[in-house]
């Protein structure tokens, strides 16, 4: 692996960066390469720089880290906080060359329940008490699970003048035909050239329901990488076969639906674009894939 890594795409989820461009596939010889780069996604477990579905990855304190809410460096993360980094091998361990904080949700409280409220139009569960009323900004970190949100760490808003933003998969319009993502509907802006599976970003103005979008972008990474752990829900698959990791935007097709389970957390490994099942080869190897 003399070459494995050397050149990436810089690259988690304080300002919406533009759509990447999805690489085409070259082959096993660019993705462990590193032509097109490797980003791991998933929850932070520990600090010392960051620990993130069991990948040590190390980083300088003062990066910014893109669409952060409120604006941190990477010295701020917390255990809890939902990250997308772009990763490169040096010195035998991964550095961060990009960190983009994913929120699922950044809006208004509209409901407040026993460890569970509303942002959006979807649904927020949450272990940890949180001091949090109705209409209270909050920026929830976690993961998508069906059509609701399991947080991580609830992060309230104490600043004013933030907008509403929206992160997920699309899986389609609902019978209502109009465009979702979980449960919040995006309105304000037609959403154009998107397949199920995408994921999708948006900022905007909350709606009672939703979200009036200003901004609408698809694409995960602000570079293409070619290599992706992520950790997730599985989407309950589509008539096709067709299923994703929630918020990955990684797809895959099973014959077998039945046997897809929406219900366990999983860490899965993919080539930029879809799921795939290697084990022994340079980057999926050191991910643990």
């Amino acid at each position: 692996m003399g070459v494995f890594l050397r050149v990436l795409a810089a690259f988690f989820m304080v300002s919406w960066l533009p759509a990447p461009i999805q690489a085409e596939d070259k082959g096993e010889t660019d993705r462990e390469g590193g032509i097109i780069g490797t980003g791991i996604v998933g929850t932070i477990t520990d600090l010392g720089s960051i620990h993130v579905n069991g990948q040590h990855i190390l980083f300088d304190d003062q990066m910014p880290v893109a669409d952060s809410v409120p604006l941190i460096s990477a010295g701020d993360l917390k255990p809890g906080h939902t990250v997308a980094v772009i990763v490169a091998q040096e010195n035998g361990g991964w550095h961060a060359k990009h960190i983009r904080q994913v929120l699922p949700l950044v809006g208004p409280v509209s409901s407040v329940q026993d460890g569970q409220i509303s942002v959006l139009g979807t649904e927020v569960a949450f272990e940890r008490q949180a001091d949090i009323q109705v209409g209270d900004w909050v920026a929830i970190s976690g993961l998508w699970q069906g059509q609701s949100v399991r947080a991580s760490h609830i992060e309230k808003l104490t600043s004013v003048g933030h907008r509403a933003r929206l992160s997920g998969t699309y899986l389609g319009s609902d019978p209502q035909a109009q465009t979702v993502i979980g449960a919040s509907v995006v309105s304000g802006l037609e959403p154009q050239h998107l397949s199920p599976g995408d994921l999708v970003r948006v900022v905007g103005q909350p709606t009672r329901d939703g979200i009036m979008a200003e901004r609408l972008e698809a694409g995960l990474f602000a570079g293409a990488v070619g290599v992706v752990q992520v950790q997730g829900y599985y989407s309950e698959p589509q008539p096709s076969g067709l299923y994703t990791v929630l918020g990955s935007g990684l797809i895959a097709y099973s014959d077998q639906p039945e046997m897809i389970d929406p219900t366990t957390l999983v860490i899965r490994c993919g080539d930029g674009s879809g799921l795939v099942n290697v084990g022994s080869i340079g980057a999926f190897a050191q991910l643990g894939c």
